[in-house]
């Protein structure tokens, strides 16, 4: 089993934490770490912050 190191950068997201939302579900719901709402208009694209860092140590895999 591969292990991924997750850290908090923000304790606000300590609440929140990504989990399984339903039954069967295939990976985590993740929820933005912000201040306010994000509004994007078509075409456009901004970063969204989570408020966690990841590390992958295992090359042949990704994630999102």
């Amino acid at each position: 089993m591969t292990t991924v190191d997750i850290r908090i950068l923000d304790a606000r997201v300590a609440d929140a934490l990504p989990a399984y939302a339903t039954p069967g579900s295939a990976g985590l719901d993740l929820r933005a770490c912000v201040d306010a709402p994000v509004v994007l208009e078509p075409g456009q694209a901004q970063l969204i912050p989570t408020g966690l860092a990841m590390h992958l140590g295992d090359p042949g895999l990704a994630a999102m």
